[in-house]
């Protein structure tokens, strides 16, 4: 049994068509419960309205179970999931609404879930991967299958033998689930979306950066050997980062890490990655993001400008430096901390001709003088965003090591 799960706020009809489209075989609407409405739009709409004043700004919870090809009854499998699913979330009363979808002959559930309890509260999510999973184990167990491979295996046996399923748990330990290697995916979720998003592959970005690793021996020539294949380094919030030909930085110690454990089979540590860029002065990436250049896929000849890898300028001319664009001039956007500064950058603007200056003056004059106060308070949100977006992961890290620990006293770690 295969499942997933995205919580997001529902709003818009996004999800709904998503789950209408006609790339499947069949679209079969299930029976909704706890909703008026007939339409999986205005069903959707509803669950979003039945969340106004619940503690939450995510109060849509999007799962779907994929039977087992082993399974011959994928209806009975799938009903089995969901009451399991049900009782371990406590969705027994939550309203929800779905589709059926089949393709290649094989069926696979979608269902989407209000949160929001009629007090208001929400429904408790936390470690909902390994908690799905123990779902999937145990229909598994029942229908008589070897268990499929999971990197929760040894959380999953804990909670098992808490809950009263010793026999499911013995029944991992048998098959060596927890003693299996942890299968580790190509691509995050995210990852992938992001690939669809700039057709730049990740494992291309992964299979060059590691040929420009080999094919150097020191910092710089990693540089170098980088631009060569049509990649940047830049220094991004947390460290060096690796920025592909559509603008997407990743960060250098995993994509080195990644690459040398999937093409090469060993392993290279983030210290040694670390301690090899260490001391190159970079360039920065300019508000937390890429170059955002013209796409352009790895691997295709790297740019000969003073812009940036894989930002092309016409005549070789440096453009003037956007707010949503990365450092794209020789003084480095007026960093104080980049050579030239912003001390020769004045100098010369007050070295132009007369005319050119009478020229620039007049455009300057042209420019609305809340620009610049937007601009200031778009940075303090794109800030805002990072801290929030980092605190999240923080959070998500930590629930992730905590499930399944308890106190001295037994309350569970959260």
């Amino acid at each position: 049994m295969i499942s997933g799960a995205v919580r997001g706020q529902g709003a818009g009809d996004a999800l709904a068509r998503h789950l209408l489209k006609a790339e499947n075989d069949t679209v079969t609407v299930i029976a909704a419960r706890g909703l008026g409405a007939t339409g999986l739009v205005d069903q959707v709409r509803e669950l979003v309205a039945l969340s106004v004043g619940g503690r939450t700004d995510r109060p849509i919870y999007h799962v779907h179970v994929n039977p087992d090809p082993g399974i011959r009854n994928e209806a009975a499998a799938r009903a089995r999931w969901w009451r399991l699913f049900e009782a371990e979330f406590g969705l027994q009363d939550q309203p929800y609404c779905g589709v059926v979808h089949v393709k290649g002959g094989r069926g696979h559930e979608h269902r989407v879930y209000g949160l929001v309890r009629a007090n208001g509260k929400v429904a408790d999510l936390a470690w909902d991967f390994p908690r799905r999973e123990k779902c999937s184990r145990i229909v598994e167990f029942e229908a008589g299958l070897s268990p499929v491979a999971s990197k929760h295996a040894r959380s999953i046996v804990q909670r098992l033998r808490a809950d009263g399923r010793a026999d499911v748990a013995a029944w991992l330990v048998a098959h060596g689930s927890t003693k299996a290697a942890r299968p580790v995916a190509a691509t995050s979720p995210q990852e992938r979306l992001i690939e669809e998003r700039t057709g730049v592959q990740l494992e291309e970005v992964r299979r060059l950066a590691l040929a420009a690793w080999r094919a150097s021996a020191d910092g710089p020539g990693f540089h170098a050997a980088l631009e060569v294949r049509g990649l940047a380094l830049r220094q991004g919030r947390k460290g060096p980062v690796i920025v592909d030909g559509a603008g997407t930085a990743h960060l250098v110690t995993r994509v080195i890490g990644a690459a040398a454990r999937r093409l090469e089979g060993n392993r290279i540590l983030a210290a040694e990655v670390r301690a090899r860029v260490h001391g190159i002065k970079l360039e920065g990436l300019g508000n937390g993001h890429g170059t955002r250049a013209t796409p352009r896929r790895a691997g295709a000849p790297a740019a000969r400008d003073c812009v940036g890898a894989g930002v092309g300028v016409p005549g070789g001319i440096v453009g003037v430096r956007r707010p949503d664009r990365g450092l794209g001039r020789p003084d480095g956007g007026g960093s104080r901390h980049v050579a030239g500064g912003a001390v020769p950058a004045l100098g010369r603007l007050r070295a132009l001709p007369a005319v050119r200056a009478l020229t620039l003056r007049r455009r300057l004059s042209g420019l609305d003088p809340t620009v610049a106060s937007c601009l200031a308070a778009t940075e303090r949100a794109r800030a805002a965003v990072a801290r929030i977006e980092e605190w999240n992961a923080c959070e998500k890290e930590r629930a992730w090591r905590l499930w399944g620990m308890t106190d001295i006293w037994g309350v569970p770690l959260r």
